[in-house]
């Protein structure tokens, strides 16, 4: 998906695995976003500790040191507009509370950046 000259705009990823950020990260970058990578929960509550500026968070479920969940409510309070995507392998389920979207691994990255764009645009949340 190309770059349609929309605003800049800034994702937080949280990612243990580097095959998938390394992904994730290009073709978020390639669709126009400024992306940081948070490889752990500690690393991810650092970032969000600074001056966070994202506006949207997508985070891996399952990392290897605990659950995304837990940085629901530090996402909440330090960048409270921002748009929580979780990534997830399992099946299809409704996204938890205060989680505005759920990412299939296996789907597409074009549905991805459309959840993205959905989400993103003027107007909605």
């Amino acid at each position: 998906m190309e770059n349609s000259g929309t605003p800049h705009r800034s994702v937080l990823l949280v990612e243990d695995d580097p095959a998938n950020w390394l992904t994730l990260s290009a073709v978020l970058e390639e669709a126009g976003f400024t992306v940081a990578v948070a490889e752990s929960l500690p690393q991810a509550g650092q970032l969000l500790e600074g001056q966070p500026r994202y506006d949207a968070v997508l985070m891996d479920w399952s990392l290897g040191d605990g659950d995304a969940r837990e940085l629901i409510p530090l996402v909440r309070r330090r960048v409270p507009a921002a748009k929580i995507v979780l990534v997830s392998g399992q099946g299809r389920a409704a996204p938890p509370v205060q989680v505005d979207a759920v990412f299939h691994k296996g789907a597409h990255v074009d549905e991805l950046l459309a959840c993205l764009e959905r989400l993103l645009s003027p107007g909605r949340g």
